[in-house]
């Protein structure tokens, strides 16, 4: 076999190998948005029960819909919210309640206390026909925290102080704000006198008076 027969054979050869190679497969569509939250809280350990996304004539309902039994640490009760605030929140024990509890309180959180999160109502105060984000499961009220020896710290009554326990909730506050769209203490009025309220709504506000 001559040496130009030869090459032609192996050209036919490596040809038709690379024509046996098939084509790459298509790139994968994007994850849905929601399946992503979800595996988040998943990798974050969050204990929580899915719940099917609902819609009530007034304009309220939760998208993305979980029922949190627990998270960085362990709640009171229950709450049904949006994936996304359940991932916030876990950032709010994770980053900010149990380092700073350690560091000014030398001992972490064990129980954070709430008094809810989805409540079908609108704004508190001047604004009653507006929605609130707790309407929308994206908002959140925080009454006060147990630590590991069973120490309650309180925002109805620890706040107003000037002890270690009122600079742990000033300073968990102040952090909120840099995790939270709107965080409101008691120096914002009477109606957040025994509580925290952080939400991921529109607008903003760090620790100033609102309503909601």
């Amino acid at each position: 076999m001559s040496a130009l027969v030869r090459s032609l054979f192996l050209c036919c050869l490596v040809a038709g190998c690379a024509t046996s190679v098939p084509p790459p497969p298509p790139p994968l569509p994007p994850p849905d948005p929601a399946a992503r939250c979800l595996a988040d809280l998943d990798r974050r350990q969050v204990a929580y029960q899915r719940v099917e996304d609902w819609q009530t004539p007034e304009g309220c309902g939760v998208q993305w819909a979980v029922r949190v039994k627990a998270s960085a640490t362990q709640w009171n009760r229950p709450l049904l919210m949006s994936c996304q605030l359940a991932g916030r929140i876990n950032d709010f024990e994770t980053t900010a309640v149990q380092p700073l509890a350690q560091s000014l309180l030398k001992q972490p959180v064990r129980k954070m206390f709430n008094a809810g999160s989805y409540d079908c109502r609108g704004v508190r105060g001047s604004h009653p026909e507006r929605l609130s984000q707790h309407a929308l499961g994206r908002a959140i009220d925080l009454t006060g925290f147990e630590l590991a020896d069973g120490t309650v710290v309180s925002v109805l009554h620890d706040w107003p102080g000037k002890g270690p326990k009122a600079v742990f909730l000033r300073q968990v506050a102040k952090a909120a704000c840099g995790l939270f769209n709107v965080v409101i203490t008691p120096d914002g009025n009477a109606l957040h006198r025994d509580h925290f309220h952080f939400d991921l709504g529109p607008h903003k506000a760090c620790g100033v008076g609102g309503k909601d």
